[in-house]
């Protein structure tokens, strides 16, 4: 009984503190929900999309500042209501049908674990690591697409980047593992299709702790709507913690008016925030020992 109440005890005091370290429902959305796709209030009728941009070869020009309508995707993938530590999402999984991530029980039961508060000291991304493949692509902050020749680049403002080679070369060998994989990349008619492997299998999800292994296979399609407007689907087969694949999808604004460029927002280690997670983090293990 004595450990019982112990370990309430501090996941009563741990709620209060995540709770005060819970963004706003402003900035939960962060600079990419605040001006994807450069909307503008009022009842004034929306002016007509613009065509999408043409590069001189005729692939679509994908070049600008982005930013994810992922309706919360960072805080999880399913839809799922507001409870206090994690902010409400909308839920982006569009198969299986039912928006349901089809995990095996230990990853299902992995991700349950991660959203108590004395988990949250593990989230990769509050020790500066990069946020990986797919969650780079809807964490709430904008970021740039290149395309030089040759290549496309994603310059994310935590200080991070991908490069996606178009020439057709192989992935690394096997024994190469990286935070944000090895992406290689190719058009199918105006889709920009990348195929990334070579993942970690460090990284979370978003923050709510969906689970992703080294297994993971990812193929990601970019197709513009129009000149403002991508298309963002990802499929990850992942053998090792799902018992089948699994697609998300998401429209990406291109930003537009005041902003057009990316901030460099740097990622400050041993940071206040990461401070009050690991002593909620410490005192569950004391509580535990009792």
């Amino acid at each position: 009984m004595r450990k019982g109440r112990a370990a309430l005890a501090v996941f009563i005091v741990s709620v209060g503190v995540l709770i005060s370290l819970a963004p706003s429902p402003v900035t939960a959305q962060g600079r990419g929900g605040q001006r994807g796709g450069g909307g503008r209030g009022g009842g004034a009728a929306a002016a007509p999309a613009p065509p999408i941009r043409r590069l001189p070869d005729g692939k679509p020009d994908l070049t600008g500042l982005y930013g994810a309508r992922s309706g919360g995707a960072n805080y999880g993938l399913e839809q799922h209501p507001n409870n206090g530590l994690i902010p409400g999402t909308q839920g982006v999984v569009v198969d299986p049908p039912d928006g349901k991530l089809p995990y095996q029980p230990w990853a299902r039961a992995e991700s349950i674990e991660r959203e108590l508060p004395h988990r949250g000291y593990d989230d990769p991304t509050a020790h500066c690591f990069v946020a990986g493949v797919p969650r780079s692509m809807y964490t709430p902050s904008p970021y740039q697409i290149l395309q030089p020749p040759g290549y496309v680049i994603l310059l994310f403002e935590r200080m991070s980047w991908r490069q996606i080679p178009l020439d057709g070369r192989p992935h690394l060998p096997e024994n190469v593992r990286l935070w944000q994989g090895d992406s290689v990349g190719h058009w199918e008619g105006d889709t920009l299709v990348v195929d990334t492997t070579n993942l970690n299998g460090k990284a979370w999800l978003n923050e709510r702790g969906d689970v992703l292994t080294y297994q993971a296979h990812i193929v990601e399609r970019f197709t513009p709507v129009d000149g403002n407007t991508v298309t963002y689907e990802a499929t990850v087969t992942d053998p090792g913690a799902f018992t089948r694949p699994w697609t998300i999808r998401m429209p990406l604004g291109r930003q537009t008016g005041e902003y057009d460029e990316i901030l460099e927002v740097a990622c400050h280690e041993d940071n206040g925030d990461l401070h009050q997670l690991k002593d909620v983090r410490d005192e569950y293990r004391k509580a535990q020992k009792k």
